[in-house]
């Protein structure tokens, strides 16, 4: 049953230790970078292809934590906490697969990723400067960060997804990819507790957030990129059957969150397919 009070959230019961998150944040990776096995296999122009496009996702951090910050978010000083740690970590993680990319000879064949962005209206809100972005979070109050950690749980189930699709389509990624996935699931077990806990406790939280996952541009950053890039991501990872099946997985987790109805996870997963 829903608190009377939208202010007031459950007791803290998770088990993430934020504390030991910092504490043993991974930086660079290069020291420990086995390139070898690509020298023996080389990827092909779509997996280099991808691995840019996971790279570019890794660097829009900085843009987003400078829209969670000027929020109710920056209040908030257990989630601040996580996500200076994240912030950290993904930083490097886009770094590791500089190198790969600086190792791929087919990388240097890539198109642009620049280009005409596509205009899909259910998106507006993501258009919106940072000053607009942050009076209408401003308004939104203290359920902003309902908001923010479960957009950020399901762009990281999403981000999850592409790496999985990476590591199936080339062994000589394995130890590259593997360190990058406990990192994540790190991350997602902050953010999943958090989303659990914070929609659990407010009716209101559990609207602003559905509304907010109908509107997201997938993955986060989206709305930026080009359309010739958001169609390949589309496509690659989520075009055939395997990738079907990860987009009604990505669902059946998203339906699973508290108050999320199923018609919003629903347009979650028709927004990842092409």
């Amino acid at each position: 049953m829903t608190p009377n009070n939208e202010t007031t959230l459950p007791p803290e019961t998770a088990a993430f230790d934020v504390r030991e998150f910092a504490r043993t944040a991974h930086g660079s990776r290069r020291a420990t970078l086995d390139l070898g096995p690509l020298a023996d296999e080389p990827l092909d122009a779509e997996s280099v292809r991808l691995v840019r496009a996971l790279r570019d996702m890794e660097r829009t951090t900085l843009h987003r934590m400078r829209d969670l910050l000027v929020t109710a978010t920056h209040k908030d000083a257990r989630v601040t906490a996580f996500l200076t740690t994240w912030m950290f970590e993904r930083f490097w993680t886009a770094d590791a697969l500089d190198a790969v990319l600086d190792a791929s000879p087919a990388a240097r064949d890539l198109p642009p990723s620049a280009g005409p962005a596509r205009w899909v209206p259910a998106e507006r809100r993501g258009r919106r400067g940072p000053v607009r972005r942050s009076l209408r979070a401003a308004l939104t109050g203290a359920q902003i960060v309902a908001v923010h950690v479960t957009t950020g749980l399901v762009d990281e189930w999403i981000t999850q997804a592409a790496y999985r699709r990476l590591a199936d389509e080339s062994s000589a990624m394995a130890s590259i990819i593997n360190p990058v996935m406990e990192t994540k699931h790190r991350h997602i077990r902050f953010l999943a507790e958090e989303a659990e806990r914070r929609l659990r406790g407010s009716a209101r939280a559990q609207r602003l957030t559905c509304r907010a996952l109908r509107h997201a541009a997938w993955p986060l950053g989206s709305v930026d990129r080009s359309r010739h890039e958001r169609t390949f991501f589309e496509r690659h990872v989520f075009g055939d059957q395997r990738g079907r099946a990860e987009a009604r997985r990505i669902r059946g987790m998203v339906a699973a969150l508290p108050g999320i109805r199923a018609g919003v996870a629903s347009t979650v997963e028709s927004r990842l397919l092409p």
